[in-house]
């Protein structure tokens, strides 16, 4: 095994016998060694793989000033997930998730608590990387000691869904937990009504279903009018929906100003019709 291009005295890519680059890390393991030394092996205590040239060339320069255990703690965490998801995640999530690891635990070990505001959101849009983060965090403690937040497993559970949303060229997964936290709060607060918590799951989870696909239309640019059918014209003429109507007209207009997009009258239509099936539960569960 052969010293390719030493990154510090720990850390340093090097070629086996084989022919395969490897990065390879151990105390003083590079210490005075030029390219083409050979590499005492009884010293190395871990080996990793080296990623594609442009992923590589980035790992090399935080693993210059992060210790190498965060590079180990990241790893573990894409093997997670891809091993949780079944599929393939973009490469550069490893190099994002070692610098955010690292700066999430220095930044609590100064007492510095970071609050993720969308951690709700997160976990019921995306459980299953919500999941993969609750691992991370409780891999992060076993390795550093440092017994981060659940907030820190949402921010982990979002690398995630951009990896993956990355991967198939889509788009930014932050902006589909924006626009659901937003619409969901806003109706929330406009009947003074946790619908998350008094509407039975069935009608809710419908509700929230609906939101989700409604951003990503947007975000994939797959969002548009459509002439609106007899039904749900019912729906909008219809006074029995009013308190629903001025709600969703109401977010409607903000939602405009905030995003810059039109809810169309067949996007309106839906939402008032689930806010009126869960205010409709909640109205019988109170009888």
């Amino acid at each position: 095994m052969f010293i390719k291009r030493g990154i510090n005295n720990n850390v340093s890519f090097v070629v086996d016998d084989k022919g395969k680059e490897l990065i390879v890390t151990g105390r003083g393991i590079a210490f005075g060694k030029h390219v083409g030394d050979e590499v005492d092996e009884s010293k190395i205590e871990y080996y990793f793989p080296v990623l594609p040239q442009e992923i590589s060339s980035a790992m090399a320069k935080l693993l210059v000033n992060i210790p190498i255990e965060y590079y180990a703690i990241a790893n573990d965490i894409v093997d997670k997930a891809k091993s949780k998801l079944k599929q393939e995640l973009n490469q550069s999530l490893i190099v994002a998730l070692t610098d955010h690891i690292y700066r999430a635990v220095e930044q609590a070990k100064k007492g510095i608590k970071i609050s993720n505001p969308l951690i709700l959101d997160i976990k019921r849009i995306y459980p299953q990387e919500f999941e993969v983060g609750l691992f991370g965090i409780k891999l992060i403690r076993n390795m550093t000691g440092c017994n981060l937040a659940e907030d820190e497993a949402a921010t982990i559970a979002l690398h995630v869904v951009n990896s993956e949303l990355e991967n198939k060229g889509d788009f930014n997964g932050y902006r589909v937990v924006e626009i659901v936290h937003w619409v969901t709060n806003y109706v929330f607060d406009y009947f003074k009504i946790d619908f998350a918590e008094k509407a039975d799951p069935l009608y809710y989870q419908r509700f929230d279903t609906h939101v989700r696909f409604f951003a990503q239309r947007i975000l994939d640019n797959d969002y548009k009018e459509n002439d609106v059918n007899s039904s749900l014209l019912v729906v909008l003429s219809d006074k029995q929906y009013q308190r629903e109507k001025d709600c969703v007209n109401s977010l409607s207009a903000e939602f405009a100003q905030k995003f810059g997009i039109t809810i169309y009258q067949e996007e309106r239509a839906y939402l008032v019709l689930h806010i009126h099936n869960m205010l409709k539960n909640i109205i019988s569960k109170e009888k």
